[in-house]
């Protein structure tokens, strides 16, 4: 009687998993996403210099809400976006002509229905405006003395201007009439470096360098009655790159360092660093543009991400960059700031490739490291197969392109990826999920969101046309959604340990959580002010080298893999 109830059982099992590999796979890309992934998917531009020819850039981004939009400039982009769903970005190509935009870091500002730009200069600097800036025209207002990173905040009939980039000079602000233009006072040092007691200051990827930084990227927001000062250090080539803040009580201070800098912080993860940026509203609701750093070929090699961010209840200001390279929901959406829970599935599964250099091998789209990457031996019929190992369900896909063997430079006509994703359940018989070989335009991270999750073992990419270079290449492909098997069985204890000789550096160590793919460690000044995260893998220890030091730090760490995040339950002090 058993024997013939389990035979029956295996055959149910059995039909069960025959049928789901037979079925038909209907997946759907969604018309109107709700989601965004960062990288932004942008058509970074080639650098103009000659070394650094197919070298993508694009750093220091501002963006400024203006006649129903959100324009978005970002250095060395030979013009800038606009879009009113954050999804789509219309591009305008501004010739050196009509703006410098060249000039790295630009400042902007609106006013009486004029948005305002102006670029880094040493000494004065030409202000310029446009009523209609989607159609190119701009024309000039007045010499200034914007000098270097200017940044611009507005109030009543003041407007101020914030400036400086340097490892020695502090961060300044003047005050203008915004009327006259004419200055309404002397320059004021506002702040400067401190890397005795800011870690997170100190340059190098670890900060481990004692040359001082470089302090630059001001930017100033009003918040409940106090002004928020930021800045970005120590160097935009690292995955240490972040913003720290100071607040006053008056635009041009006297200012007091605010002790849960760095404010805007990305270490770890597929794409680090998160300085040099702003804090803009989308509603009521706050978002930080950053600068991301992947500087392989060049140490300006850089992309640009958003993440949600904003003000807590006693007045600090925060970023989320806690899975703030996962699918996020689009600023404007009634879920902004959160993310779907929707977990990464690919990572270090077995991959097989068409082709490849000797260098840069398959593993290298598996690794979650946008600075690594697979280089096809052609552009033509080149292919990848993901096997996730398991069924799951899969809601998104971001096609991270590399440039290897780019030599163009500046805005580039002409330049495309095309290509085809399939699916399917067992390696043999494939569905197409995304018809992508008609596309001619340039997106090197380009994402999908799918109407609804689709079930699925294998992932297919089929290269159609890629006019970059002789040879397609891939940072990573990175697929989303939810694995079917079970969370990591609890969060790890762990232990902290203060170095004995520099109050700016702790090590966590901690034991192995059943399942578990990796951990987020969360750190704040306050149980309730986690606001600094570090994801880690490989690993069950981790080195904090950006603390401040005379300030007292809390730690929690959660346990994930593709099926989900078992959050951490107990918060330990640093002693």
């Amino acid at each position: 009687m058993k024997a013939s109830m389990y035979g029956i059982l295996a055959a149910i099992l059995v039909c069960g998993i025959s049928c789901q590999s037979n079925k038909k796979i209907d997946a759907r890309i969604a018309a109107h996403p709700k989601t965004f992934c960062n990288p932004l998917n942008l058509s970074y531009r080639f650098m103009k210099i000659p070394e650094g020819a197919g070298i993508r850039e694009a750093a220091d981004p501002v963006v400024v809400p203006f006649h129903g939009k959100y324009w978005l400039f970002a250095s060395k982009s030979s013009g800038y976006w606009y879009s009113s769903d954050f999804n789509t970005w219309e591009y305008v190509f501004i010739p050196d002509s009509v703006l410098p935009i060249e000039d790295y870091a630009p400042g902007l500002f609106v006013h009486e229905d004029f948005l305002y730009y102006v670029g880094s200069t040493r000494g004065e600097a030409m202000l310029y405006r446009s009523a209609h800036p989607e159609s190119g025209e701009w024309e000039e207002v007045k010499r200034i003395g914007a000098n270097w990173d200017p940044a611009f905040y507005v109030e009543g009939d003041s407007l101020y201007l914030y400036y400086g980039s340097s490892p020695s000079d502090p961060i300044q602000g003047q005050c203008f009439n915004i009327h006259t233009l004419e200055a309404q006072g002397e320059p004021i040092a506002c702040l400067n470096s401190d890397t005795k007691a800011h870690g997170w200051e100190r340059p190098g990827e670890k900060n481990e360098l004692e040359r001082r930084p470089y302090i630059e990227g001001a930017w100033m927001t009003e918040h409940d009655g106090k002004y928020y000062l930021q800045y970005a250090a120590p160097g935009t080539e690292w995955d240490t790159y972040a913003d720290g803040a100071y607040v006053s009580v008056h635009p041009l201070g006297p200012f007091t360092y605010l002790p849960n800098s760095p404010v805007a912080y990305k270490p770890t993860g597929f794409i680090g660093g998160a300085g040099h940026g702003c804090l803009f509203q989308v509603g009521k609701a706050y978002w930080k543009a950053a600068t991301n750093a992947i500087s392989v070929r060049h140490m300006f090699e850089r992309r640009v991400s958003f993440y949600p961010a904003g003000f807590d209840a006693d007045g600090f200001p925060y970023t989320d960059t806690a899975w703030g390279d996962y699918p996020q929901y689009l600023p404007g959406t009634a879920e902004a700031g959160e993310r779907p829970a929707w977990m990464l599935l690919s990572r270090n599964k077995p991959v097989t490739v068409s082709s490849a250099l000797a260098d840069y091998p398959a593993t290298y789209l598996m690794d979650e490291k946008i600075r690594t990457a697979w280089v096809a031996q052609g552009n033509q019929d080149e292919w990848v197969i993901i096997d996730l190992e398991n069924e799951s369900d899969i809601a998104a896909i971001q096609v991270n392109y590399d440039e290897y063997g780019a030599t163009g430079q500046g805005q580039q006509p002409g330049l495309y990826q095309s290509y085809v994703l399939y699916a399917s359940h067992d390696g043999e018989t494939w569905y197409v999920i995304a018809d992508k070989q008609n596309k001619r335009t340039d997106m090197p991270h380009d994402y999908i969101e799918f109407e609804t999750p689709f079930a699925a073992r294998y992932i297919k990419w089929e290269n159609k046309k890629y006019t970059v270079s002789g040879n397609v290449s891939l940072r990573e492909l990175r697929i989303f959604g939810h694995g079917r098997g079970k969370q990591p069985a609890s969060p790890p204890d762990f232990t902290i340990t203060a170095h004995p000789s520099d109050a700016c550096r702790a090590t966590l160590a901690w034991e192995p959580s059943e399942g578990a793919e990796g951990y987020m460690i969360r750190a704040g000044i306050a149980p309730d002010k986690l606001y600094h995260t570090f994801q880690v893998t490989d690993s069950t220890h981790f080195e904090l080298t950006g603390l401040n030091a005379g300030v007292t730090y809390y730690f929690m760490i959660d346990a994930y893999n593709a099926n989900g995040i078992t959050p951490g339950v107990e918060i330990k002090k640093l002693k």
